[in-house]
């Protein structure tokens, strides 16, 4: 039933479904999260931006591990046409539980009825675009898309929680927990994704701590500004992102530096340079 499905929605296949399709997907890419989050942090919130980084991060973490557990494979049959080379495993998809995470916790963050309503669509394209492209079954992108919007409802709670308890904030200490937290979710990783973002959520946790006590920036009024600061930044970061590609091994060990600091380099020091060195 799962296959004919995938070849129902591809016999309307043509040139501008593909790319329509490849760009709902995107939406739910590394690539896509690494501008996207730049330029909530540079250019529109601070506190959300961290909030949303911590939230994909810990879901993508939780869907890394759990296409390890259940080890299910991608679509592959004759009459498939596969239109990208996904990595890991088939449950669930990462993509519809990445987007539908950020859309949903994005819409508890501002409650209203055009929200929820926007997160469903974007949700649901980008999960029929995974169908599509050959890349996943149903089932992926039903139990990816239930995952995602469980997450971001469950951290939008626990971040409003955690606000009225008003907890004291100890750099020290939570510096320290936040490296043994990294350092924990490090070693349970059994693949080059868990790594990856085990590696992404310590850098934005040690950021975030260091910038708060040293820097603690408050955005410009002037949005031509924040734009410069994002587009100026996002250089640093693409050529970091590629430069690091050539100096670290292709190991467990080498992508969790290289996510750490580069998650790091975002939160911490492009702000510093801006609203330091450059001040």
């Amino acid at each position: 039933m799962s296959e004919e499905f995938i070849l129902f929605l591809q016999q309307f296949s043509n040139p501008a479904l593909d790319f329509l399709f490849q760009f709902f997907s995107f939406l739910g890419s590394e690539l896509f999260y690494l501008f996207f989050l730049t330029f909530v942090y540079l250019c529109l919130n601070k506190k959300i931006a961290i909030q949303l980084g911590i939230v994909i991060f810990f879901s993508m973490y939780i869907n890394f591990s759990l296409k390890e557990f259940f080890n299910l494979p991608r679509p592959q049959f004759a009459e498939l046409r596969v239109l990208e080379n996904p990595e890991g495993n088939s449950f669930p998809s990462g993509h519809a539980q990445s987007i539908a995470t950020v859309s949903f916790f994005l819409a508890c963050s501002n409650p209203k009825i055009i929200y929820f309503l926007l997160a469903i669509i974007i949700s649901s394209f980008v999960s029929i675009s995974r169908i599509y492209l050959g890349v996943h079954y149903p089932r992926d992108v039903i139990g990816g898309a239930v995952l995602g919007f469980v997450i971001a409802l469950f951290f939008w709670y626990l971040f409003h929680w955690l606000e009225n308890f008003k907890l004291k904030f100890m750099p020290v200490r939570a510096f320290f927990l936040s490296l043994l937290g990294g350092g924990i979710l490090y070693s349970f990783s059994s693949d080059p994704l868990s790594a990856r973002v085990a590696g992404s959520l310590m850098g934005i946790l040690c950021g975030t701590i260091l910038e708060k006590s040293l820097i603690n920036f408050v955005l410009p009024l002037s949005f031509k500004t924040r734009l410069m600061h994002y587009g100026l930044g996002m250089i640093m970061v693409i050529a970091l992102y590629l430069g690091m590609k050539v100096i670290f091994p292709i190991s467990l060990w080498g992508y969790f530096l290289r996510y750490f600091i580069l998650n790091f380099w975002i939160v911490f020091f492009t702000p510093l340079i801006f609203y330091k060195v450059l001040k």
